[in-house]
Order: structure tokens, then sequence, then C-alpha cells
């Protein structure tokens, strides 16, 4: 696969995620879209994405083989864990000094409402989307569909960038480009360290999950049956990302993604994994 295929692929699965979007919508009384419903909007994209991707590019492969799912060395999956945790500072307050500067227009306050007003039921399949489903289906298109075929071609570090940089794309606010690719870049590395899919699913869930409880503490800092302008005020009074935690997540995460660096070229488990991601 080549870098225009792959951006192709992520147009046309973004495109149409969009139109998938806009039909749903219109076919609602009051045109208005539940998590639930656009999960599954984007589900269906992404899915038919990976379709498209394994009959164009390895018709003869297995989905497992296409998508690197297979084991690698036991070390990276507490790796990905920690880096999760380590990621999360770093990242968040790189978007907030973005989101301040320049405003997308909507903001954390949207998702803490959701929160807010969903029922218990809801609020654990919002969470379910969120840590879980949400993390496995972004990573089996972007660090596996397209990954894979793209390492056959292409250097790892090429790969991990164009990944990052279509990951980044695929999220369409702009504000988001910058740390959404870098914890794209971060998701590659270990992709293409560990030669296996899993650990960079375990990343994202777990950054995902952190990013969820922040969420679910702000809807329950107030009543269950919080006004818009309540959910406004919980998340407002968040504390910004003290500059101590954003030094030492940078400095663990940059540690973390050098020891998941040395661990795919010297751990056996992980150069057994990475052979197979080369012809």
């Amino acid at each position: 696969m080549s870098i225009p295929a792959a951006g192709g692929w992520t147009a046309a699965v973004t495109f149409l995620f969009l139109w998938l979007l806009g039909v749903t919508a219109s076919a609602r009384a009051h045109g208005e879209l539940d998590m639930i419903s656009a999960f599954a909007c984007q589900a269906a994209a992404y899915l038919l994405g990976l379709f498209g991707v394994l009959q164009v590019h390895a018709p003869r492969a297995s989905i497992r083989d296409l998508l690197g799912v297979r084991r690698t060395h036991a070390a990276f999956y507490p790796l990905a864990l920690a880096l999760g945790f380590a990621l999360e500072g770093p990242i968040t307050a790189l978007y907030e000094a973005i989101e301040r500067r320049w405003p997308s227009g909507g903001s954390d306050a949207d998702l803490v409402r959701l929160f807010t007003e969903a029922s218990a039921p809801e609020r654990v399949a919002l969470g379910l989307i969120f840590i879980a489903l949400g993390p496995v289906l972004e990573e089996v298109f972007f660090r596996g569909a397209l990954a894979r075929p793209l390492l056959r071609k292409h250097g790892a570090p090429l790969v991990i960038a164009a990944t990052s940089a279509l990951f980044a794309v695929a999220h369409l606010e702009w504000q988001k480009f910058l740390p959404i690719g870098l914890f794209g870049a971060a998701l590659g590395v270990l992709r293409v360290a560990s030669g296996s899919l899993v650990p960079p699913i375990l990343l994202h869930a777990t950054y995902n999950a952190i990013q969820c409880f922040a969420l679910v503490s702000a809807a329950s800092s107030g009543p269950e049956t919080a006004a818009p302008v309540e959910a406004d005020a919980a998340l407002a009074a968040v504390a910004p990302t003290p500059a101590w935690l954003v030094a030492a997540g940078s400095g663990c995460a940059l540690g973390l993604i050098a020891l998941a660096c040395v661990l795919g070229h010297r751990a056996e488990g992980a150069v057994r994994a990475r052979e197979k991601d080369t012809p």
C-alpha cells in the first residue's frame, strides 16, 4: 500500500462516517444523534473500510494476519498500560493550551453534560464505547488495516508518521491535530516495536479510561439532574494540568517509548512478531 492509498482509504472511511451520520440524523424527529448511534455509524464505516483494504491489498491474508493480532513479548502489555497513564497529562495539557488560544467551538463540557444527563445503564454503555469499543475500532483500522500493508512497502518511521497524521486528520478538528498526532505516534511506535496490535489497543484503552473517569467525576460533582450551565461549571472547576505533572508525564512517556524500541529489537518474542510484518 502506498501513502496516497492510505490517505484515500482514510478519506473514504471518514466521508462514509459523516454521510451515515447525516442520514441517521435526518431520520430522527429532531435531527439529533445520541452517542451510541454516532458510534454505530463510525463502526459501520470503519468495518467497511477494513473489508475494502482486506479485499484490495491482502485478498489472501486472514484478518488476524492483516491486523497483526498476535503474541509479542509479555513486557509490552504492562508497558502499554504505563504509557497510557504517562501520556494523559502532556497530551491533555497540549490540547488545553491550543483550545485556549484557538477555541474549537465545542468543549469537554458537552461530554460532561452527556454523562450528567445519562442514566446509569447509559453511562455503562458510554463507558464501554469510550474505553473498549472505540479504541479497538480505531486501532484495528489505523494500526492494523493501514499499518500492515504500509510496512510491506515503507520503513517503520514513515509508516508511524503517516498513520499518526491520518489518525489525527480523521478526527476533523484541527485544534486536535497535534495532540492526537503525537498520541498516534506513540501508538504507532508501540505497534511497530511489538509487532502486535494488542499493545496499542491497551494503550489507547488506558488513555481513554483516564479521560472517561475525569468526565464521570465532573458529571458526579453536581446533582444528577444538573442543568447544562452546571455541567460547564463542573468542568471549569477542574484545575488545569499542573506543570510538574506535564513534565513528569513527558519524561516517563519518552522513557517508556525508548524502552519499547529496545524491547522490539532485543526481546525474542517481539522480534518474532515483528518478522511477520515484513514480506
